[in-house]
């Protein structure tokens, strides 16, 4: 079984209580949905790997035209509950890149969990998303890894998790095409160090 399918099955397992968890939104989530809103050049919005919705909602709430998707059927049940608003579908973000087109895409601690071998030709289908001019937000866990990594404390099944070095994903932007305009290092109460990075389509 594959990293990504044992991850899908992760979440399977513990959707309920990771949304019970993450049903507000931080400070920091919220600065950075706050930033995303204000590049945005127009009202077409694609939430990638949405989990319960709780950031869809927020965009929805901010009169933006959101579609949110995730690979997990659990998570876009939770989502439609949610946000009766937006539109939720079922789907691996590997396979985005054709269909409509978004003026923004907001990818919050989702492409974490592609494997690096897919990196590349993830984020190109995702900038082939876009409308030239089009904003993109990505959040990625600070480090050097690719693999499998248990939850210990939440007692939590593993799940894929591919962290970056702030190069590394600068790097793997600017390749599938992106130009980064903000990158921003904030530490968690929790020790890891998340990337936030603001990229645009010329």
């Amino acid at each position: 079984m594959g990293d990504v399918e044992v991850t899908k099955q992760a979440y399977a397992k513990i959707f309920q209580n990771y949304a019970s968890r993450n049903s507000d939104l931080n400070e920091v989530v919220r600065r950075m949905l706050d930033r995303f809103i204000s590049l945005l050049s127009g009202e077409k919005v694609l939430d990638v790997g949405c989990a319960n919705g709780r950031e869809s909602k927020y965009l929805f709430e901010h009169s933006l035209d959101v579609t949110g998707c995730d690979i997990s059927e659990e998570f876009i049940q939770l989502a439609r509950e949610n946000c009766p608003g937006c539109e939720f579908v079922v789907s691996d973000m590997r396979m985005l890149g054709k269909g409509e087109k978004y003026d923004g895409l907001w990818v919050s601690a989702s492409f974490l969990h592609v494997p690096k071998s897919d990196a590349r030709a993830t984020l190109e289908g995702f900038f082939e998303l876009l409308n030239p001019g089009g904003v993109m937000y990505v959040s990625v866990m600070k480090g050097d890894f690719d693999g499998l990594r248990p939850n210990v404390a939440l007692n939590w099944p593993e799940r894929h998790f591919s962290d970056y070095g702030e190069n590394e994903i600068e790097g793997l932007l600017e390749g599938a095409g992106f130009t980064v305009i903000e990158n921003e290092s904030v530490k968690t109460e929790w020790g890891s160090t998340f990337l936030h990075l603001f990229c645009k389509k010329s």
